[in-house]
């Protein structure tokens, strides 16, 4: 126990050490605003949780009793169902984002094991450390508040907080034993590993957005819950609505046994995949043999069109350092989940009031320009990180007679053409399903890119430049705290740009005055990119040695 309190002592020893500096308290007080704006909202859900399961599993108002009564609402599922879907969901947002956004970090002791304590002990801190992650805040209050409730209503409190404690950590299990998979996933096998966590992000972010649209599904099949409560929600869901009733202590018995035997499980395998990654194990590997590469001359690099030989050598550098990094490779297939959702709605899209019919002649090209939108959400984190990928190259660009806003130029062309190559797949795969790109909606979006590419560039080079941070797969944010936080309000307020040409349209009833506002937009845009550039150039020479330092220092994680 002396060697825990010393390892937390640490970490909070490190933590306040990193508050020296003004630009780390910024940091920390954006990040610790932003979870603490989560932790409202996860308190908020769960308050209705647990009033709903006080609700149901009430003897006096539960559902039971509604049936029993044969009351006006026959068809409302059964309390063990509801329990079952709220807590399915719950540990499909524990599985999806470390899968799709790799918001969970991977256990990685480092110096510690120079120390004389236990790689056992560490892993606990670890373990314990994750319930602060993105997914932990909104799942964990969630299910307490339906133990919490559920107990309440049946005069069994003890019993239903227990419970509802070891689904809890039964979620961090399950959200450690991916993270570690997923790194040891990368590590051992590179290209493969990260072409094949990119179809697992996939499938967990098709898997959440398909959630709601399977429910009216499962909802007619929801007697059959019974055959599912061998799962970990379907035996927690049994336990919070048969268990705690009395004379039911057997089955409230071995659904606790159930569902420890499962975090049971899943917590060995996690320690064991970080041991036998961290002190090696399984077969040796194979000795590479090094292949000699001759050099028939010296490389001139790429001669890209209309831009000078530094510019274009900048874009080439940027372009292969983005088609060789792992976060990249995973986010290529995640613009698809928006036509998934698309897809499934697409009755109810058909659907329209008089207004929404009138409306919808100024807003056709709104849906392209939403999944456009989307594409540069998920690609928010490199545009407010551009140096991240940099690392020791940070050094040859500052030794390198470049001019700065050229640098920038040239991390600005890199990301906007993966963004457009992102975004086109989008469109291409749109237009192969629905078949509904008119040539004014590929118009309006691609108006409403060169918007969204003019802003994000100009403001993803002040927050790299002021806010840089080191890029690791695998860690819960590749960004600071405060650039996350404004990259987030930047794609809110890109959506204004659009809406308010679609507005003016309308408006006027003038497709001529929609496009006219949006064309205006658009050079708007791009003049104050082009007016701003010269000057985000010369900060980036002030504060060049403090990028440098901040991209190459893995303390700064």
């Amino acid at each position: 126990m002396s060697q825990l309190l010393t390892l937390i002592w640490l970490k909070w020893s490190l933590f306040r050490n990193s508050l020296r500096s003004s630009k780390a308290v910024a940091n920390r007080i954006a990040t610790v605003f932003g979870m603490l704006a989560a932790l409202a909202l996860a308190l908020l859900v769960a308050l209705g949780l647990g009033v709903g399961a006080y609700l149901l599993t009430s003897p006096d108002m539960g559902s039971a009793r509604i049936h029993a009564q044969g009351g006006a609402a026959p068809a409302l599922p059964s309390a063990e169902f509801i329990f079952f879907s709220i807590l399915a969901l719950c540990y499909l947002l524990w599985s999806t984002l470390p899968l799709s956004i790799g918001s969970s970090r991977q256990f990685d002791p480092g110096n510690l094991l120079l120390y004389p304590v236990s790689l056992s002990k560490l892993f606990a801190l670890d373990f314990i450390s994750e319930v602060a992650s993105l997914q932990s805040v909104f799942a964990i209050p969630a299910i307490l508040a339906l133990g919490i409730g559920a107990g309440l209503a049946q005069r069994n409190v003890a019993g239903g907080l227990l419970i509802a404690l070891v689904a809890a950590v039964f979620g961090l299990a399950l959200s450690k034993w991916i993270s570690i998979s997923v790194g040891s996933l990368i590590r051992k096998r590179r290209t493969r590993g990260e072409t094949l966590l990119a179809l697992l992000g996939v499938i967990a972010g098709l898997g959440g957005a398909l959630f709601g649209q399977i429910a009216p599904v499962l909802f007619r099949h929801a007697e059959s819950i019974t055959a599912l409560r061998w799962t970990p929600p379907g035996a927690i869901a049994y336990a919070l609505t048969h268990g705690l009733r009395d004379g039911n202590a057997i089955g409230y018995t071995l659904a606790l046994l159930a569902i420890s035997a499962y975090t049971a499980i899943l917590i060995a395998i996690a320690y064991w995949l970080s041991r036998r990654a961290i002190l090696g194990g399984g077969r040796p590997a194979r000795a590479r043999v090094k292949s000699v590469v001759l050099d028939s001359g010296a490389y001139t690099g790429w001669e890209i069109p209309l831009l000078p030989p530094a510019l274009s050598a900048v874009v080439e550098k940027e372009l292969r350092y983005l088609m060789r990094n792992a976060q990249v490779r995973t986010l290529t297939l995640a613009p698809l989940i928006i036509l998934v959702v698309r897809f499934m709605n697409r009755r109810r899209f058909g659907q329209s009031s008089p207004f929404a019919t009138e409306f919808s002649k100024y807003a056709e090209g709104l849906m392209a320009t939403l999944g456009v939108l989307y594409v540069f959400l998920i690609l928010g984190g490199l545009f407010g990180n551009q140096f991240a990928l940099d690392h020791a190259g940070m050094r040859t660009l500052i030794l390198s007679p470049v001019e700065r806003k050229n640098i920038l130029m040239g991390k600005n062309i890199a990301m906007s053409t993966l963004a457009l190559v992102f975004s086109g797949g989008l469109l291409l795969v749109n237009e192969l399903v629905f078949r509904d790109l008119t040539l004014n909606a590929l118009l309006f979006t691609v108006l409403s890119f060169s918007i969204f590419v003019s802003l994000m560039s100009v403001v993803g080079n002040s927050i790299s430049i002021r806010f840089p941070k080191r890029m690791r797969f695998g860690k819960r944010l590749n960004s600071s705290g405060v650039a996350g936080l404004l990259m987030v309000l930047t794609i809110f307020v890109l959506t204004l740009a659009p809406l308010a040409a679609t507005a003016a349209g309308y408006v006027a009833q003038s497709l001529l005055i929609e496009y006219v506002t949006l064309a205006v937009l658009a050079a708007l845009s791009l003049t104050f990119y082009l007016f701003v550039i010269d000057s985000q150039g010369d900060t980036l020479q002030r504060r060049e040695l403090e990028i440098l330092e901040a991209v190459n220092d893995p303390g700064n994680e």
